[in-house]
């Protein structure tokens, strides 16, 4: 939750901590303090992660391809409106615990607090693509650089191949043992820059039920947009579509650089 201050009332050591876009004589403040300093979110730089929807995108083998077709015009109707037939998992999204897991927490009952945090961007583009990350190759980008409830996003540089779909069935996932070592630092969600975190086909989706099984959600298909964050941390918000005990849905997902 943020609040707005006063730069006469906002001191360094004060304990209300992270604080945001400065607007003239006003500081976005956060009531959460990791280091006892002030922080700033530079919202003039933010970066759109999300990939636009469109007739004919990538999607997950075997997921629905989406549609998108006038239903009404200005010409005809008076206005225009679009009919929209896709799956809960179209472009840039976010996975629900009940993707997985029988009685997880619906995509509409995450709080909207969780979904806004920040996040650190781990350069993993140099495991090979179409092979796992393992909890070795996390320890040294991470170890010193998370804590616990951060968000943490893996830039495999799968994205800079989407459309391409001779990957489509061969990009870079996650571990069992990556995922359980990221469920052991207790992060807030893991994300991704392609269809999923999981290997394509895998016999058992170890990985999404490591991860969903103890409440960390997912974001996967983030754009290429993330390159210019590698080894960074950022403000992350991932706004979901509020679909009704939805296992997941499109999202909306923009980085904010921290000053």
């Amino acid at each position: 939750m943020f609040s707005y201050c006063k730069r006469s009332q906002l001191r360094t050591n004060d304990k209300p901590g992270l604080a945001g876009r400065i607007d003239n004589d006003n500081i976005l403040v956060s009531p959460t303090n990791r280091q006892n300093r002030i922080t700033l979110y530079l919202f003039q730089q933010a970066a759109d992660l999300t990939h636009r929807l469109h007739n004919g995108m990538p999607v997950y083998p075997g997921d629905p391809s989406p549609s998108f077709k006038s239903y009404a015009t200005l010409e005809k109707e008076g206005v225009n409106i679009t009919k929209i037939v896709m799956g809960s998992h179209t472009g840039t999204h976010l996975d629900a615990p009940r993707h997985f897991i029988q009685g997880g927490t619906g995509i509409d009952q995450i709080p909207v607090d969780r979904l806004i945090g920040e996040a650190y961007v781990a350069d993993l583009s140099r495991t090979p693509i179409g092979s796992g990350i393992m909890s070795r190759d996390l320890l040294p980008k991470l170890e010193e650089k998370i804590q616990q409830d951060d968000i943490v996003v893996c830039y495999t540089g799968c994205s800079e191949r989407w459309g391409d779909d001779s990957i489509n069935h061969n990009y870079t996932y996650l571990t069992q043992d990556a995922a359980e070592y990221l469920v052991s630092r207790k992060v807030r969600a893991v994300g991704i820059d392609f269809l999923s975190v999981e290997k394509f086909n895998a016999p058992e989706p170890i990985a999404h039920k490591t991860l969903l099984g103890n409440g960390i959600f997912i974001i996967e298909s983030l754009s290429n947009a993330l390159k210019q964050f590698l080894g960074k941390r950022v403000l992350m918000v991932c706004l979901p579509i509020k679909l009704e005990a939805g296992d997941g849905a499109p999202a909306r997902v923009v980085a904010v650089p921290i000053g």
